[in-house]
Formats: structure tokens, sequence, C-alpha cells
């Protein structure tokens, strides 16, 4: 350097001096930076890069001034919640079960190995934690627009990046749409479930009805007249029985008496005739006993049954006369006819018992339904009440679903235009790291820094002088003369 007139000059001879004296220091760090540079640059792996860019509309109703004024969150913390919920832990598990990372050979290699260090944990969840850590390292989400954000992934293969990006990417949609329509999808599946079960209420109230109906109701209210008709004609016949039953008590003892007093002795005849009679006979009085309950005394099924009945009746009368005169005769100390009187009388009196027990138990059935008449129209109109709640809490039901459905329909479409892929992720066709221009640009500018700076700090830590203005200065002396370096043949 030279002072002249208190200004300080630059003289790039000296300077070049100096670098050329030490050329040495700059020229091994500039080529170990560059040999260091392309090393890195060979073992590197190559990383591919795969984006998506989704529309998040958020819908505002504010014009842009008002947003100013109102608070509320602003586009950094929207950007900062929107990547905790997508590198969140529930959306990177559903990420390594749609593309079952799980049998990854690399990650289970490295899950088996780590297995000690993590005791009481299976295999699938150590390897589901290493790809958790692996993956918030990958993924990056950002802001590219007021209304989008990309979602991009990175990774050493580009069928890798470019199925973490899609894959993330629709999850993110999936669950949007999902929470946005949670509430009325929550409110339709509610509706769902009360609609099947009103509509088997209604089935099962309206079933109901239709066999009340069909089994006695119609029956009881249709023939209301009859029973009150036959239950005075029952009334009136079981007085009638009662005196005959009683008359023929009496002359059926009698009969026995003056038998007895005759010294007879003799056994009741009865043979398998007559048993059978005796069966049809009581048959007959059951079934007279059913057709009186449906239909009234006057009807041609009731006095055909009763025809019959007293052509049994005559039947078993002729049947115990001959089976009397063929086991009897006259002269034998009673008198036949007496025999055959009282045998009669007994038939007469078992019948008569018989009819009694059916009128009896008719008689108590006519009056149950007559009383129960009332009760049946009751209970009818309250099944048919029933029937008509349960069909109106179906059709609103109904109404209510239909109209849920629609809000569904509408809310989703609103959501899948606020959600909205509009750039797909694609394949990548070459890697984004290592970028090999900048990093020997890199090592080229570091070698060129290392090299300057080793010269710096050595010609600051060089106290010799260089010039003769150095002398001068310091020294205070005139130079009277310099004597140049001689460089003797054969030394260095």
């Amino acid at each position: 350097m030279i002072d002249t007139q208190n200004k300080t000059t630059i003289d790039i001879r000296a300077y070049w001096q100096i670098f050329w004296r030490r050329k040495i220091l700059f020229i091994i760090p500039f080529l170990l930076s560059i040999v260091v540079g392309v090393v890195m640059i060979l073992v590197s792996k190559p990383v591919y890069q795969s984006s998506c860019i989704v529309q998040v509309n958020q819908g505002q109703l504010l014009s842009r001034a008002m947003q100013n004024l109102v608070p509320g969150v602003t586009a950094q913390e929207r950007l900062d919640n929107l990547r905790r919920l997508i590198t969140s832990h529930d959306y990177l598990i559903r990420l390594i079960q749609s593309l079952n990372l799980y049998e990854n050979p690399e990650m289970k290699a490295k899950a088996q190995e780590d297995k000690n260090k993590y005791p009481g944990m299976e295999l699938r969840e150590i390897t589901e934690l290493l790809w958790i850590d692996q993956l918030k390292q990958f993924l990056t989400i950002r802001q590219v627009g007021t209304d989008f954000i990309q979602i991009s992934a990175y990774a050493l293969s580009r069928d890798m990046a470019h199925n973490f990006a899609k894959t993330l990417t629709q999850i993110f949609i999936d669950e949007s749409l999902r929470r946005e329509v949670g509430g009325i999808r929550g409110a339709l599946e509610f509706g769902t479930e009360q609609l099947t079960i009103y509509k088997q209420k209604l089935e099962e109230s309206e079933e109901r009805l239709k066999k009340y109906k069909q089994g006695v109701v119609q029956e009881a209210i249709a023939d209301q007249s009859i029973i009150s008709t036959n239950l005075e004609q029952v009334k009136s016949m079981l007085m009638t029985i009662e005196f005959e039953l009683k008359e023929a008590r009496d002359r059926l003892s009698f009969l026995g008496s003056r038998i007895r007093s005759q010294g007879f002795d003799y056994k009741i005849p009865t043979t398998s005739r007559i048993q059978s009679l005796k069966s049809q006979l009581l048959e007959a009085n059951v079934q007279l006993s059913k057709l009186m309950s449906q239909y009234s005394w006057n009807d041609v099924k009731i006095l055909k049954l009763n025809e019959d009945i007293d052509n049994l009746r005559n039947q078993i009368r002729t049947e115990i006369e001959n089976e009397i005169n063929a086991k009897y005769v006259t002269g034998n100390g009673a008198d036949l006819s007496m025999i055959l009187e009282k045998e009669i009388t007994a038939m007469e009196v078992e019948y008569l018992q018989q009819r009694q027990k059916s009128l009896i138990n008719l008689q108590a059935d006519y009056s149950q339904r007559l009383s129960q008449g009332p009760s049946r129209e009751m209970a009818l109109n309250r099944l048919t009440r029933e029937v008509e709640s349960n069909r109106a809490i179906y059709q609103s039901l109904m109404q209510q679903t239909q109209g849920s459905e629609i809000e569904q329909a509408l809310q989703r479409t609103a959501a899948e235009f606020k959600f909205k892929i509009v750039e797909p992720a694609i394949k990548p066709i070459k890697p984004v790291r290592p970028d090999r221009i900048k990093m020997m640009l890199m090592a080229i500018v570091v070698g060129m820094a290392i090299g300057g700076g080793l010269i710096f700090l050595l010609e600051y830590m060089d106290h010799s002088f260089k010039t003769v203005e150095d002398i001068e200065k310091y020294l205070n002396l005139p130079v009277l003369g310099t004597i140049p370096k001689i460089e003797l043949p054969g030394k260095i």
C-alpha cells in the first residue's frame, strides 16, 4: 500500500504478489473442496418429489375490508393447523395402512433391529412408529395462494413419492368431506334407524289389527242379535230340561224300587252297538252346542242336527229293548216292560244330564260374549289408534329422512367444491436432490473461501517488511538501495 496525499489506494499488483507467493494455500483447499463435492454427488441417493395442489375454499361471507377489521385466524395459523392435521398420527396411520407399508423389507428389517429398544411392543407397532417418524420428514405442506395448499412428498423412488402425495391428498379430501357432512350424516343415520324401527312397529300393529278383525271381532259384532235370541232360548230350554230331568229321576227311582221289591236281579244291558250310539249322541250334543253359538235355533243346520239326535235316541231305545227281550223272558219274577222302561228312563236321564251340561256351558259362553262386546270394541279402537299413530310417525320420519338425504347431497356438493384437487400428483421424471450444479458451485465457493481465508490469516500474522514504503513508514529511515532475491541454480 502507498499513502499519497492522505489517500489510500489499492495496489492490485501487491495483492497478486501476495496471492502468488502463497498460491499453494489456495490451491490445496480449493482442490480438496472440489473432490469432496464430487464425492458427495456420487454417494448421495437421488430424492424424488411429487406434489398435489388442493383448493381449500373457506367460503368467507365477508369482504376483504371487513375481514381485516374482524379478528380471526391468520393465514399462517390456518396453514399451521392444516400442516398439523395432515401430518397427524391418524392421517399417517391411514396412509401406512392404505399403501400397506408394513411389508416394506427395509423398514421391517430396521424394526426387527430396534425391537429390543421397544420391549412389549409388537413388530407392526414398531414399524408404524418408524414410518411415522420418516414420513414427517418426507412430507411438506405449504400455501401457494389464498385458497390453495400444496402437499408434497419426498422419497427415494418415483413410485413411492407419487403414492405418498396422491394417497395422503385423497385421505385429506375424504376426511374433510366426512367432517363437512358429518352432522347431517349423523342425523340421517339416526332418522334411518328410527324409520326402520317404526316401520316394523307399523307392520306389527297392522298385523295385530288384521288378526283381531279376522278372529272374533267381526263375528261377535255380526251375530249380537243371534246371541241375544239364543240366550233366551237356552234359558227357556234349561228350565224345561230341569223339569224333565226331575221327573225322569223320580220315575227311575220308583221303577228301581219296584223291581227290587220283586227280588229280580239283572245286569244292565250294554253292547258295542249301544256304546257306539251313545258316543254318537254325545258328539251330536257337542256339535249342536257349537252350531247354536253361531246360528239361530231356526237354522236348517240346527233343525237337521236335532232330527239326528232324535233318531239316535230312538235307535238306542230299540237296541235296549232288543237286548232285554233277548236275555230275559217273562215269568222270571219281574215285568220285562218295567225293566225296559227303567233302562230307557236311565238312558233319558243320562241324555238330559249331557244336554243340561251343554246348555249351561252355552249359556255361560253367550253371557261372556255379550259382556265382552264393549271391551272388544274398545280393543278394536285401541288397535286402530295404534296403527294410525305408528303410520303418522313413520310418514313423518320418511319425510325427514328424504329431506336429510337432499340436504346431505347439497352439502356434499358444496363440500366437494370447497375441497377440490386442482393439480393432481404426477410421477416425477427426475430427482430434485441432489442438485449437482448447485453442489459443485457450493464446493467451488467453499474452496475459494477457505483458500482465501488461509492466505489472509497468514498475511495478517506475518509482521515482516514487504516493501520500501513499509520500512520508511515504520522506521523513519531512508532506503538507500535494495538487493533483489537471487535464485541459485539447483536450489528451490
